[in-house]
């Protein structure tokens, strides 16, 4: 009778096990944490590095792995946006704080230009036609004539339209140099959009989206069955003024919970000067060992952040 109990309640423990197993294979991977490790690569002119993404439940380390330079090593609390800092050449480290990200943020102790005198002192701005006074006309352009040089209008009668300047050719065989990549003004937002294409890279559906900004196009393919973007970081970074593309991009997709496959920026002109392409994406659950690099080592001493 009691081996029967026991050979009965084996059975319903299998039956359980076989059910949880079932459950997690048909859950979607968007609703799974991802947990292992992710191989990916970044190009800017001729120049490629390679990163390694270690993913665990709370933290994600981020790397370069060649060891010719001294490059730090990103350490980020996924639960609190906390991002740590690893020197190794000098066995130092730095937490920094979570930031909003705010490209046209003045630098400290800087206020905003205010809008105006405040009502009822001096004199106030008012839209043209107030109180029923005629707007002020515009003020006129130029020297009067005869006194000084004077301002040409756009295109003289008999005179001859100013010729374009041509493009500079290469000199001594050498490729023309592409644009300078723009900046953000400050104020002005970028915004991260869907095309509407899908596809499907390493294995895990990606949406295409593109983040537009005068003159230059970034296409990103993206899933959200991995985790949240975290770029690599080399070093703090000021809180203030305009930024690039690249410098941008990692934000949007962290809000939206999407992780990149693939992303190409470019000149409208179709000149790439900037490119992140996951190699490889291996799922592993990670081990007691694997968890102490999400701390940094015995030995190293904390430095303070600078104070901006």
């Amino acid at each position: 009778m009691i081996n029967k109990t026991i050979r009965r309640s084996g059975h319903v423990l299998k039956l359980a096990a076989l059910a949880l197993a079932a459950t997690l294979i048909l859950q979607p991977a968007s609703a799974r944490a991802f947990e292992g490790r992710i191989n990916a690569t970044t190009t800017q002119g001729n120049q490629s590095e390679a990163l390694l993404y270690t993913v665990g439940t709370n933290y994600l380390r981020v790397e370069l792995t060649a060891t010719n330079r001294p490059n730090p090593v990103d350490i980020l609390d996924r639960q609190t946006g906390a991002l740590t800092l690893l020197f190794p050449h000098n066995r130092s480290f730095v937490r920094l704080q979570p930031v909003v990200e705010n490209a046209s943020m003045s630098p400290p102790g800087i206020p905003p230009m205010p809008g105006g005198l405040p009502p009822g002192m001096g004199p106030q701005s008012r839209p043209p036609g107030a109180l029923g006074l005629p707007a002020m006309p515009a003020p006129p352009t130029g020297l009067p004539p005869g006194v000084g040089p004077q301002t040409q209008p756009a295109a003289m009668p008999g005179a001859p339209a100013m010729p374009a300047m041509p493009n500079l050719p290469a000199a001594g065989g050498m490729p023309a140099m592409p644009a300078m990549p723009m900046m953000s003004m400050p104020g002005e937002a970028i915004e991260l959009k869907s095309t509407g294409e899908k596809t499907n890279l390493l294995g895990y559906a990606c949406e295409k989206l593109e983040i537009k900004q005068r003159g230059e196009t970034m296409e990103i393919w993206a899933t959200d069955q991995l985790l949240p973007f975290q770029n690599y970081v080399r070093n703090q970074s000021p809180r203030f003024g305009p930024r690039m593309i690249e410098e941008q991009w990692a934000g949007l997709l962290a809000a939206k919970k999407l992780f990149p496959l693939r992303a190409s920026l470019r000149f409208e002109e179709g000149v790439e000067r900037y490119r992140f392409e996951v190699q490889s994406v291996a799922p592993q659950k990670l081990t007691d060992e694997d968890m102490k690099l999400f701390q940094p080592p015995d030995g190293y001493f904390e430095i303070q952040p600078l104070p901006f």
